[in-house]
């Protein structure tokens, strides 16, 4: 095969950056929203191990009113790679060592990693800022179409979970150029917990009674509350569902103004919250008193030195819109946090 020559990939990126041979230079990020995904495949076509990738990507969330896909997908032929950079997300999908897209994921990856491939040993990789600053590469490669397909079906979660993890990064990133620093402080000093947060989020309610505060950023509403109490086991887990279903319940009742929830909408599962190992618990609230509900996630966050659990928790209020975007920038300012 004959292997793209550093001419070529500075022709590729040529027009976006200032010279070759050095990333970031393209100080402009990649426009577009963080749920569109563009997967590069040989024939741009919708077949063979295409449809379980695009499946694979485009990932159904149940929002309890409906579901949403996790990411919208477009699907180009590698011929027409040029013509889609800069993307802020960018799977390519193919076969390494064939035909065009084998060509750019030899230039992405380099030789050594096309021969762990072939050999079985690798076929997921990430390329952060490549090739320019702000685009997200995820490279899905096997030596078949066989493989290929397997791996979009069992890799499948790992490779949105890095594009997932990645989307937050970026927006926080964004999202703090503007960071309310004295708030922050205020926080800290009153309440013993540590929080970034942007400056487009205002302090909704401050209720030492509940106790809680409120950050909320409208237009639609998205709201981050954080709550705790005594904790005297000094860790939680799975066993303590029940428990921390009804810790949530007391808190949302009285800082929501009697909002409730359903035992049989909820799920929990472990996870971490930024360096914080907690629980997650997805859910849907409606208030008792009014027509209205929505989606939440609450984070558990035991805390040992002060025998306390945190509640992180993220609300979105807003009919007719999509929620995962919402949800996704929530979870980007819950994961600063830090007792």
């Amino acid at each position: 095969m004959k292997r793209l020559s550093n001419a070529s990939l500075c022709a590729l990126v040529g027009i976006l950056a200032a010279s070759c041979g050095q990333q970031g230079l393209y100080t402009v990020p990649p426009a577009g929203s963080y749920s569109n995904v563009v997967l590069v495949t040989e024939t741009g076509k919708l077949e063979g191990p295409t449809v379980e990738m695009v499946r694979t990507l485009q990932h159904e969330i149940d929002y309890y009113v409906k579901n949403e896909f996790q990411f919208n997908v477009k699907v180009v032929p590698a011929a027409q790679l040029e013509k889609e950079l800069p993307a802020k997300n960018m799977v390519l999908f193919g076969i390494a060592n064939q035909g065009k897209l084998g060509s750019y994921i030899d230039q992405f990856i380099g030789a050594s990693s096309v021969r762990g491939v072939l050999e079985g040993k690798h076929s997921v990789f990430k390329k952060m800022d490549y090739p320019v600053k702000g685009q997200l590469t995820v490279i899905v490669t096997a030596p078949s179409n066989d493989v290929l397909e397997r791996v979009a079906k069992v890799e499948g979660e790992i490779i949105r979970n890095i594009i997932e993890d990645a989307n937050r990064e970026r927006l926080r990133e964004y999202l703090l150029r503007g960071e309310n620093l004295d708030l922050e402080r205020e926080l800290k000093a009153r309440y013993g917990f540590s929080l970034r947060i942007p400056s487009v989020y205002l302090l909704n309610e401050e209720r030492p009674e509940v106790p809680g505060i409120e950050l909320i950023h409208e237009k639609p509403h998205r709201g981050l509350t954080v709550s705790w109490r005594s904790l005297d086991a000094g860790e939680v887990s799975l066993a303590d569902s029940n428990e921390l279903y009804r810790a949530r319940a007391d808190f949302a009742y009285r800082m929501y103004d009697k909002d409730v929830m359903r035992r049989d909408l909820v799920r929990f599962r472990e996870t971490q919250l930024g360096p914080n190992r907690a629980l997650r618990m997805d859910g849907y609230w409606e208030n008792s008193v009014e027509a209205f509900g929505g989606s939440f996630i609450c984070f558990f966050v035991a805390d040992r030195v002060r025998a306390r659990l945190w509640l992180i928790d993220c609300v979105v209020f807003a009919p007719g819109t999509d929620k995962h975007e919402l949800v996704r920038e929530l979870i980007a300012i819950a994961e600063t946090f830090a007792p």
